[in-house]
């Protein structure tokens, strides 16, 4: 009786870890949705773990999931990295990038970056190298949600989606 009662709160227990996992938003897929999230709420403020924090974005690797609405394979080996003063350090799969970044509340732009020059045999990955980089040029704004880092252009369409 006794193991009976342990296999069905085994059961039950899994059931409602499972269950809330699906419904927590801050476990959601990264980059899914086609739009970035907007800010919401009466006063303008953010909710849903939602931000324009310079705080949420620096000092971490952020990887690139979408450039362009295109999904980046899990192995690119893309990366990008931001500090509070504004350092900008990342890998484009080929080549490594450095340099410096404008950042206030929202507002993200990248001043040119000094790349390396070593070139990949493979066409698909200087492809997405000329894509990820031309993306970063054109960036200008930055949202920060539990589905990802939005970087959009100055007309509001999505430059890229990172995790």
């Amino acid at each position: 009786m006794v193991l009976n009662v342990r296999l069905v709160l085994t059961a039950t227990l899994t059931a409602a870890l499972f269950a809330a996992l699906a419904l927590t938003p801050a476990l959601a897929q990264p980059c899914s949705q086609p739009e970035p999230p907007r800010l919401t709420g009466a006063d303008g403020g953010l909710e849903g773990g939602v931000s324009i924090s310079v705080g949420r974005i620096a000092d971490l690797i952020w990887v690139p999931l979408l450039i362009d609405g295109q999904p980046v394979p899990e192995d690119a080996g893309l990366s990008l990295s931001v500090t509070f003063d504004g350092k900008v350090s990342g890998t484009t799969g080929c080549n490594r990038f450095a340099g410096t970044a404008g950042m206030d509340a929202g507002e993200l732009t990248f001043e040119p970056l000094a790349v390396t020059e070593m070139a990949c045999l493979d066409p698909e990955r200087m492809a997405r190298e000329a894509a990820y980089l031309k993306a970063l040029s054109e960036t200008r704004w930055f949202i920060a949600s539990p589905d990802g880092l939005w970087l959009t252009r100055e007309d509001g369409t999505v430059a890229m989606c990172l995790w």
